[in-house]
């Protein structure tokens, strides 16, 4: 295994978080290019007909489903891992394994031979890998960086994630449309759809290699040799430090309910497009495609606007909790307007809005859990948030899905977006989540509760 010095670098912190965040940032571009251009696909050649409409809300929640259904299975084993063993050979194999799972796609489009069934386990293997390459990233900002520069570094990842959203639909559409203005195609193929895994398959060589080249420090804690890793106990250790501290314990299951009505944005935009909207598309002169590309780039310039301002600004450095709070209220109203909309104009200010707040609020969440955590027990107290503030994700993508299959999707999104609201409300009015920051009075509860 490859080893790291486990003190913290950090004179030198900055310079590698920003070397390690252009790599994954290129992998995270190259990935949202595919995800776009293959979910055009789906939409427009498998499923194209109205009447499909229950086959392709199903697919949607599949693939939702795949997509976050691995976090909170694996969560546990993947925090217990994060804490035991080398964070920077933990992300080195997930971007190799990432590679070959891309690579594995790639090959099957290249064919030809592209379905439902290979498309779901490619997501779920790539998945897989992606949770514990996750759980190591987040447990390393603080091994890199002072308090002081947490929530302007996740404002770096939210750029990328928002950056990513931009570029993949122009960058998607340039791509397939390559090989056609070619005579002869390129190698055979008719589309550039196949061009886009290739790409996916580089850019996680390229993340793989500068991995290899940056020096990452980890906590001492390693496991004895020949030791047994007692994942249950980790998480019991995990589940403990929040569940003795009252205000964690109830911010996480605030973040449940609020992921439940919230995190399926990205399936509620194809659905609205395809069935909510499709009439001002027509008025416009729009195609789906061209709405729907609209839609998602709408999105993303909100999320890196939002971005900018937090990796700029540095978020709050006291009360941070109203970082994540508001923003978190704006989406749900944002969501609830989406809902009710059957105009682009209007889904879009929505949509924009959503984009906004997003990236805001999350910098503030990941700045308040980095800062109250010990750096040697990130890796098992997260994996106990993701699991009880995530499981929620799945379970609203099924719900919503199902509801979609049977209803028209636009009241479905708006009544998610009135719980999100009621559950966010309570919240600020309440004196226990507020306190989330509060490190004396949140020790003194545990101490009790010992």
């Amino acid at each position: 295994m490859i080893t790291d010095t486990p003190e913290l670098a950090l004179p030198r912190g900055w310079r590698t978080f920003l070397t390690l965040w252009a790599s994954q940032s290129l992998s995270l571009l190259a990935t949202n290019v595919a995800w776009f251009a293959i979910t055009i696909y789906f939409t427009t050649v498998v499923y194209a007909a109205d009447s499909q409409r229950p086959q392709l809300a199903l697919m949607v929640g599949a693939l939702g489903l795949l997509t976050s259904g691995p976090q909170i299975i694996l969560a546990p084993l993947a925090g217990s891992i994060t804490d035991r063993y080398s964070r920077r050979s933990i992300m080195l194999i997930c971007d190799s394994v990432s590679a070959l799972v891309a690579l594995m796609v790639t090959l099957v489009v290249w064919s030809g031979s592209l379905n439902v069934p290979l498309l779901l386990l490619g997501v779920l293997l790539g998945r897989v890998a992606a949770v514990f390459h996750e759980s190591a990233f987040e447990a390393s900002y603080a091994m890199l960086l002072p308090e002081a520069q947490l929530a302007r570094a996740n404002g770096l990842m939210q750029t990328s994630y928002s950056a990513g959203a931009i570029l993949a639909p122009a960058l998607a559409a340039l791509i397939i449309a390559f090989p056609q203005h070619l005579s002869g195609g390129l190698w055979g193929l008719g589309n550039g759809t196949g061009l886009v895994m290739v790409l996916d398959t580089l850019s996680f060589v390229v993340a793989a290699l500068v991995l290899f080249w940056l020096r990452i420090p980890s906590p001492q804690e390693r496991p004895a040799p020949g030791a047994k890793t007692d994942f249950r106990a980790d998480f019991k250790l995990g589940w403990h430090y929040i569940s003795r501290r009252r205000p964690m314990l109830l911010l996480v299951l605030l973040v449940g309910v609020t992921n439940f009505a919230l995190a399926g944005v990205n399936l509620y935009e194809t659905l609205l497009a395809r069935f909510n909207l499709d009439a001002d598309f027509v008025q416009r002169g729009l195609s789906f495609e061209s709405g729907y590309a609209i839609m998602t780039t709408v999105t993303g310039v909100g999320t890196l606007l939002g971005g900018l301002i937090i990796s700029s600004w540095g978020g709050l450095k006291r009360n941070r909790i109203f970082g994540l709070l508001i923003p978190l209220l704006v989406q749900s109203l944002a969501v609830l307007t989406m809902g009710l909309s059957r105009s682009l104009p209007l889904t879009c200010a929505a949509l924009l809005i959503f984009g906004l707040s997003y990236p805001l609020g999350g910098a503030h969440s990941a700045a308040i859990w980095m800062s109250q955590v010990p750096r040697e027990l990130q890796g098992r107290v997260f994996s106990v948030r993701r699991v009880v503030g995530q499981s929620s994700i799945p379970l609203g993508m099924v719900v919503f899905s199902v509801l979609s299959a049977r209803f028209v999707p636009g009241p479905v999104v708006a009544v998610f977006g009135v719980v999100a609201v009621l559950a966010i409300v309570s919240a600020l009015l309440g004196k226990q989540v507020r306190r989330v920051e509060d490190k004396t009075y949140l020790d003194e509860l545990a101490a009790q509760a010992s």
